[in-house]
């Protein structure tokens, strides 16, 4: 009961734990489809794979986003260009700026939040999804945990979304839904719809959004079917989140018959993928998987990951067995 209750919290919270981790991870290629890594990168892509974000939608989050920042002007500020929007008024999701920002090799993860920060002032939307999260779980200082800022780290994940990061756009959708840091821009109905869209075009983001509320009402055979879809679907994209969800009903049973085996090299792939967020979720239930089974080398190998990537039960834990 304690285990199911921490993960509904995860899911119900976002799961917006630390982005900075270990340098090896932002260079390793994984014999998967799902998991190749290539740091720091700007290929350029076709045009034809841009996803045009309806209308309704764009308008609805461009109003939205001014309103949190004030202003038209304090928002443009922190624009890359006006690439991002077509000349319909649709908000353009580039292939290349999804998802998280990697951190370099050449930045340790005490300096994660200021680099962040500077890339964020430079408009890249991966960098104000990242800093984003990081605000929401309170990783700004260097050195230890300060207070969460729900409020800032809508801020950024608007102007993320604005921009077309489709990760950021299922974040502020939930934002949006809950209320949480939007204050009087609360708006559930555009907080769905922004979940339900990134959800329909494959976002992973989108998927563990969606498959949270399906959980969370106990559909646990839907919440199932959409991580598996997305898991499966060779031509989208995942990440350690979505890897964690799945690892997780398949090794507890939830919508599934449960295997152990199977959940477990999933969540391995989700420590691979470290520092993206769910990473530190796989890396310290990996730890107690192993633990119960007295595997003491590999349990204390996945908690010392867990408590590098900063979540807060493997620090403490890792500090009591010191």
């Amino acid at each position: 009961a304690t285990m199911m209750m921490f993960r509904l919290l995860l899911l119900l919270c976002h799961a917006m734990v630390t982005i900075g981790f270990i340098s090896i991870c932002s260079s390793v290629n994984y014999d998967h489809h799902h998991l190749t890594l290539s740091g720091d990168d700007d290929q350029a892509c076709d045009e034809d794979t841009i996803i045009t974000l309806p209308l309704d939608i764009s308008c609805d989050v461009r109003s939205t986003a001014r309103d949190l920042w004030g202003s038209p002007e304090s928002v443009g500020s922190i624009l890359m260009s006006s690439d991002h929007i077509n000349d319909s008024g649709n908000i353009l999701c580039h292939p290349n700026y999804q998802g998280e920002m990697p951190l370099p090799s050449s930045i340790p993860i005490s300096q994660r939040f200021s680099y962040f920060e500077q890339q964020a002032q430079k408009g890249d939307p991966r960098a104000q999804h990242s800093i984003g999260l990081l605000l929401w779980n309170g990783f700004t200082s260097s050195t230890e945990q300060t207070s969460i800022d729900p409020e800032a780290s809508a801020v950024w994940h608007a102007a993320a979304a604005l921009q077309g990061n489709l990760d950021a756009l299922a974040v502020f959708g939930g934002c949006l839904r809950t209320g949480t840091g939007v204050g009087k821009c609360k708006n559930i109905a555009l907080g769905l719809r922004c979940i339900e869209y990134s959800a329909s075009v494959g976002n992973p983001s989108g998927v563990n959004k969606k498959g949270a509320m399906m959980e969370s009402n106990d559909d646990y055979f839907g919440a199932m079917r959409l991580y598996r879809e997305c898991y499966e679907d060779e031509s989208k994209r995942t990440n350690a989140l979505l890897l964690f969800n799945l690892g997780y009903c398949l090794i507890h049973g939830d919508g599934v018959d449960n295997d152990v085996e199977e959940g477990e090299k999933i969540w391995r792939y989700a420590v691979v993928l470290a520092p993206e967020e769910g990473s530190e979720e796989a890396a310290w239930f990996l730890y107690q998987q192993y633990s119960e089974r007295v595997d003491m080398e590999k349990a204390r190998h996945y908690l010392d990951i867990a408590a590098d990537l900063g979540l807060e039960d493997a620090v403490m834990e890792r500090r009591d067995n010191s």
